[in-house]
């Protein structure tokens, strides 16, 4: 509601105004103290407009507020509600009823024949049959001459060391070696990808990156391909050749000395 006081006040002031004016409209002789007081009632009224204004702006607002409080109160008590409800199902879960009895404590009853049967059994005595050993002669033939050679022959070639391990892996033929390599390149590490670097990181040089990046420095400063092979097979003696790893591995070897 609109605040009375201050309508009344506004009705005075105009209606002091308005007998002003009518005496101006009348052409009477009005002082210049006169005209001041009509100018300050004129302003008076402005002001007191402006104040009617918000105060009647703040009444139409305070509903909102009030309005917005209930909707909280509501809200929170719809909350508090949930909770309570919340609180009783766990208290209900966390009853459990005791089992009625255990596993250990249960006893299957049989019936007093079949006890007696199986108690029958037990009592039996168990015939043993008597194990006869036979003894059979060992018979060890002597060793046919003429398969071996006498100590004073030469060796067989199989225990000869005069063959150099790499010479031996390098004489044999893998399928890396008869493979077409692909394209030639200058710089084994522009062959590999990432994918295939991370895959030899892990199934050659066991997680090692140091390892691997001072490895493909080293046979990048290679001459060729058997000097780079053969420190491939000195560093990593345990390499299968025949693997799909190792036979990757060796194949960007060609491409960069053998393409």
């Amino acid at each position: 509601m609109l605040n009375i006081d201050k309508v009344a006040e506004i009705k005075l002031i105009i209606s002091g105004l308005l007998q002003d004016l009518n005496a101006v409209e009348r052409e009477e002789q009005i002082s210049p103290l006169k005209w001041e007081e009509i100018f300050i009632a004129s302003d008076m009224i402005r002001e007191k407009l402006v104040t009617l204004r918000e105060l009647s702006a703040k009444e139409n607002q305070v509903v909102t507020p009030e309005a917005e409080e209930v909707k909280k109160l509501v809200q929170a008590f719809a909350e508090l509600k949930r909770a309570f409800a919340d609180v009783q199902l766990n208290i209900s879960k966390s009853i459990i009823p005791a089992p009625a009895s255990s596993s250990a404590s249960r006893t299957v009853s049989m019936p007093s024949a079949q006890e007696a049967a199986i108690q029958d059994k037990k009592e039996e005595p168990v015939a043993v049959k008597p194990v006869t050993q036979r003894q059979e002669k060992l018979v060890i033939s002597e060793k046919p001459r003429g398969l071996f050679a006498d100590d004073d022959e030469e060796e067989l070639e199989l225990f000869d060391d005069t063959l150099p391990i790499l010479d031996a892996a390098r004489n044999a033929r893998h399928s890396w070696r008869t493979d077409l390599p692909g394209s030639k390149v200058t710089d084994i590490k522009h062959a590999i990808t990432l994918n295939d670097k991370l895959f030899y990181i892990k199934e050659l040089f066991n997680d090692d990156e140091e390892q691997y990046r001072l490895s493909i420095e080293r046979i990048n400063e290679m001459n060729n391909l058997d000097e780079a092979v053969d420190y491939v097979r000195g560093a990593f003696p345990e390499w299968d050749e025949d693997s799909n790893s190792v036979y990757r591995f060796l194949m960007i070897l060609r491409r960069r000395f053998d393409a």
